[in-house]
């Protein structure tokens, strides 16, 4: 397992398999990347990827975007990534979900994670771009599918009066929720602060409302369970110490380059070349002087390297 001069270990991969969306949030942050022209690793390059790292102790898979559910054969890199690693999730934005969920639960995919940041279309429509009855369908679908499934509902100003409201919706399925703080990543300075809404009433409700408060190992993430027995998570990721030194995470852009932090590209490591090679060797070269340059962004003074 690869350790980092933080003594943070490194054993999750969060994989954006493409850059492209059908969706256009106000909010993106584009994984902390500025996209370019890109040809995407298909599913057996991913899937090489993934057996290599796995024996670095890298073995809890994200696929993202982009939207992944824009990529036909979304299905085949679970696939292919799936015999490698103890689980594989995806983050979506929904509006697909309905057509894939029952491929992407016979190709192993463990569980997802649908953005759903309003229950009024109107809102939804203006936030995402996208329609809000589509994503519901999804959801449905998923959920009878056996899919396990989680809903990721980001907190602005335009939304930040519905948290009961997705959260009552969220316990009438029985599946988890988190609610995340939008984060400023581009995001124009006036834009950001138009859109800024502060966790702080969500967070007293939970406080008040839940039956216990625990935190979620990874990324140490206040997680309330609710009477209802589903739990919600607060996902802070703007000037959090303490997220940062319990992060576990690399990124992937879709041409394999490897970034070690959304906050910043310095290094952007490219290992895509080896990936397409099957040159084991020069990937596990890459991965470890990814992991050299990984520090916590927002960091205390009592969290030092070693030496």
């Amino acid at each position: 397992m690869l350790i980092d001069r933080y003594g943070r270990p490194l054993t999750h991969a969060r994989v954006s398999i493409t850059s492209k969306c059908n969706y256009s949030c106000v909010f993106c942050h584009k994984e902390g990347v500025n996209w370019s022209t890109i040809n995407e690793l298909s599913p057996e390059d991913w899937s090489f990827f993934a057996n290599v790292v796995s024996k670095l102790g890298i073995v809890y898979f994200k696929l993202t975007g982009g939207e992944p559910l824009t990529r036909s054969d979304v299905a085949s890199i679970v696939r292919g990534i799936k015999p490698y690693v103890k689980e594989v999730s995806m983050t979506t934005n929904g509006s697909l979900l309905n057509k894939y969920a029952e491929e992407l639960l016979d190709s192993g995919l463990d569980r997802v994670n649908v953005s759903l940041h309003s229950l009024n279309r109107e809102v939804f429509k203006k936030l995402t771009g996208g329609i809000l009855e589509r994503v519901i369908k999804g959801v449905e679908i998923a959920i009878s599918s056996g899919l396990v499934v989680k809903l990721d509902y980001l907190v602005t100003s335009l939304n930040a009066y519905e948290y009961r409201d997705v959260i009552n919706y969220a316990e009438s399925l029985g599946v988890d929720l988190n609610i995340i703080e939008l984060i400023p990543l581009g995001l124009a300075l006036e834009k950001y602060a138009e859109l800024y809404s502060p966790l702080s009433t969500i967070e007293k409700y939970l406080e008040e409302a839940a039956v216990s408060r625990t935190l979620y190992e990874f990324q140490s993430r206040p997680t309330y369970v609710m009477p209802s027995g589903i739990k919600v998570t607060l996902v802070k990721g703007t000037c959090n110490p303490e997220l940062c030194a319990s992060c576990t995470r690399i990124r992937v852009t879709p041409e394999g380059k490897l970034k070690t932090c959304i906050y910043t590209n310095e290094p952007l490591i490219d290992a895509g070349d080896y990936i397409c090679k099957r040159d084991e060797e020069g990937l596990i070269k890459a991965l470890v002087k990814a992991n050299e340059f990984r520090k916590p962004f927002f960091s205390t003074n009592s969290l030092q390297p070693s030496q």
